[in-house]
């Protein structure tokens, strides 16, 4: 059997493993310690770990699973850190450098099975799910190379909602004292709206800061940009959105990408407006961040204002996210190149 991964367990999973190899329940808190406090991933750099048992854990555990991460500077505030993991495939995740912190933005799958036709990851296609051990190991590895990490974004390379069950572990580990200790105010998951997994939410009551990727509110431009239209409609996930936000006090986001020409116009910008109001929630406008490989451009500056002074006088918050990391390929809605690199 391989190595198992301290990154995927809990601290009393890790007590019970490392109980079998004889090893104290204070052992387990001081690799917690030096893994999520001192950002250490080698259990040799564990200097309060006798010799004997860094050798045992050595044996038996593993705490890194991205391999050979390359770090590509951005001049638009962006690192874009791209690894590799154990079975060769790859992975990217992108640190965002704010005012005074760091955001990551993670991914939760690699590459992306919903093919929303203005992101580059759904480009790609679909590999496969990340484990759990995978997704906190990209905040470990950030962490650990010198980007501290206060705010995470699933808006990374994959629909996070439809790896719920590795999601959900891991955020469980992010946020725990002895892990990470990232608030949960801190951390905020995008979907493009799946009736399973909204359902799930309210299921589970597990409440988080959701972003909700809109596309268009008009169903048939949806569906020919967002294909989850088609056995997710707009209006039954808002329904259900609507249902999940009177369950807390958290605001939803709407994520709205406009795209020259397909989601502009002036019915357009009502139909988000609209939507924004029955959901109570802010607009976040995202200009297209261009590639070769998508068919679609992004509007004018103008009409960008436009737009966001159009949603601002409807009384509803509104923002403009920038774009960062676009020169390296890091955007919003730009990761993957590695895999289409390794298709071609």
């Amino acid at each position: 059997m391989g190595k198992i991964n301290l990154l995927s367990l809990t601290l009393k999973e890790i007590q019970d493993s490392f109980a079998q190899h004889g090893l104290k329940k204070f052992v387990a808190k001081q690799v917690c310690e030096w893994i999520y406090e001192k950002k250490k991933l080698s259990f040799y750099d564990m200097s309060n770990i006798s010799k004997a048992n860094q050798e045992l854990l050595d044996k038996h555990y593993a705490v890194s699973c991205i391999s050979k991460i390359e770090e590509i500077q951005s001049e638009e505030s962006a690192v874009k850190l791209v690894g590799k993991l154990n079975d060769g495939l790859s992975i990217e995740f992108v640190v965002l450098h704010q005012d005074d912190y760091n955001t990551l933005c993670v991914s939760s799958q690699c590459g992306c099975a919903v093919d929303c036709k203005f992101c580059l990851t759904g480009y790609a296609g679909f590999k496969r799910n990340l484990t759990v051990e995978e997704i906190v190991g990209q905040i470990a590895h950030a962490e650990s190379l010198g980007f501290p990490i206060r705010n995470l974004v699933f808006m990374g390379m994959g629909e996070p909602l439809l790896n719920y069950k590795n999601l959900r572990k891991a955020i469980d580990i992010l946020t725990a004292e002895w892990g990470f200790n990232i608030s949960n105010r801190k951390y905020t998951i995008s979907t493009s709206g799946f009736k399973k997994t909204i359902q799930q939410l309210i299921d589970n009551e597990w409440y988080v800061n959701l972003a909700f990727s809109v596309g268009c509110t008009d169903p048939i431009t949806r569906q020919r940009i967002m294909p989850v239209e088609k056995n997710n409609p707009i209006t039954e996930v808002s329904r259900l959105i609507k249902q999940y936000q009177l369950l807390h006090n958290r605001q939803l986001t709407l994520e709205y990408t406009l795209l020259e020409g397909v989601n502009d116009n002036g019915l357009a910008m009502k139909g988000l407006a609209n939507l924004a109001k029955y959901l109570n929630a802010k607009v976040n406008l995202i200009n297209l961040n261009p590639h070769r490989n998508i068919p679609y451009e992004p509007v004018s500056i103008k009409k960008l204002k436009s737009a966001q002074k159009f949603i601002r006088d409807q009384k509803i918050p509104v923002t403009i996210r920038y774009r960062k990391g676009q020169d390296i390929a890091a955007a919003c809605g730009q990761l993957g190149e590695s895999i289409i690199k390794e298709k071609a």
